[in-house]
């Protein structure tokens, strides 16, 4: 309660602002799909030189790569090192890869900046969504009464009579989008456009990931782990559509449709990110074993079946070379001669 208390606090003047936008979008088009569709663009819009500096520095991050691989070789661990030696080492590491960062102007935290940013954004619209559909009892007991009382928006707009009139509901092309699967009292059928709206997210998170991989399909076969994350991730937002209202699916909706676009642009018209693009390509046509720093780990020796591991702290014992074996005595030649004969 405290937690939430708090996040209500901090969120309630951008609240206020989301709200009103919604509330301007809907004088103009008084449809509750149609507003949150184009507040979301409005948002996407306003935070597009963010997106498009975060892209250039994830391109920039990836030309280093080879320079990241060369510090992690140079301060490798070595066995027998001591722990301040080891934090030693891994400080100057640190010191000369800030340096080279530094040097081409990338912030490390730049390329996941536009991923970060959409959870902010996704618990404000929630917010809001929630504080349109607010509902104040009234009465107690058998006449208790929830009577639609809509946060954050002019008592005098348009969008507030709306949802005074309807009941609390904001209903857009035949159903609820105040919504979602898991509310009660809806049957099978009544769910069927909820379930479609979740799908057409998730499909077009998967599609965006693709395009995004197959623009520069190096660096995505080069570094597998991002790429297993990239599959799991739409399923994660799964479990969060299923539980939000679907005016907030919506956002998602429109949000991906807008950075498939987006990203068709950018990789198309930004001369950044194509120069950076055309050099990722070029090395690895001359040399495919170059890899993102991310995705190398060190390598061990095959183990032999049924060798075990010796434990921690003690060496391995080393396998004695066998003794060699002493040269077979040479057989004497026999004399040429006649056979001494048997007495009888």
């Amino acid at each position: 309660m405290i937690i939430a208390s708090t996040i209500g606090n901090i969120g309630h003047p951008f609240y206020v602002i989301f709200a009103r936008v919604l509330a301007y979008f809907y004088e103009l088009i008084p449809n509750y799909a149609i507003a949150i569709s184009l507040l979301t663009l409005a948002v996407m819009v306003l935070v597009f030189p963010i997106t498009l500096k975060g892209t250039r520095g994830m391109m920039k991050m990836q030309l280093l790569a080879p320079e990241m691989k060369k510090l992690q070789t140079k301060y490798k661990v070595q066995p027998g090192m001591t722990p301040a030696e080891r934090q030693d080492l891994r400080t100057r590491q640190q010191q000369e890869m800030m340096a080279v960062y530094k040097e081409n102007n990338v912030s490390p935290a730049g390329g996941c900046l536009p991923m970060i940013m959409q959870f902010p954004i996704f618990i404000i619209l929630y917010g809001t969504v929630r504080g349109l559909i607010h509902q104040t009892p009234k009465g107690t007991g058998k006449h208790l009464q929830l009577i639609p009382d809509p946060l954050y928006i002019n008592p005098d707009s348009k969008i507030y009579h709306a949802i005074k009139l309807s009941g609390g509901h904001l209903r857009s092309f035949g159903i609820d989008l105040a919504d979602s699967v898991r509310t009660a009292g809806l049957s099978g059928v009544q769910k069927i456009p909820f379930v479609l709206l979740i799908l057409v997210a998730i499909a077009l998170q998967y599609i965006q990931m693709k395009q995004l991989s197959g623009r520069n399909p190096a660096a995505a076969a080069a570094n597998p782990q991002m790429q297993q994350m990239q599959k799991i991730m739409p399923l994660l937002f799964a479990v969060i559509y299923i539980s939000i209202p679907a005016a907030v699916t919506i956002y998602f909706i429109v949000s991906s449709l807008f950075r498939i676009a987006q990203q068709e642009v950018m990789y198309r018209r930004d001369p950044h990110i194509q120069a950076s693009l055309a050099k990722l390509q070029a090395r690895h046509k001359a040399d495919p074993k170059v890899v993102d720093a991310k995705a190398v780990r060190p390598t061990t020796a095959p183990r032999r079946p049924g060798a075990t591991t010796p434990p921690k702290g003690k060496p391995t014992p080393t396998a004695k070379a066998p003794a060699p074996k002493a040269p077979a005595p040479k057989a004497q030649p026999r004399a040429r001669g006649k056979r001494p004969r048997r007495s009888r």
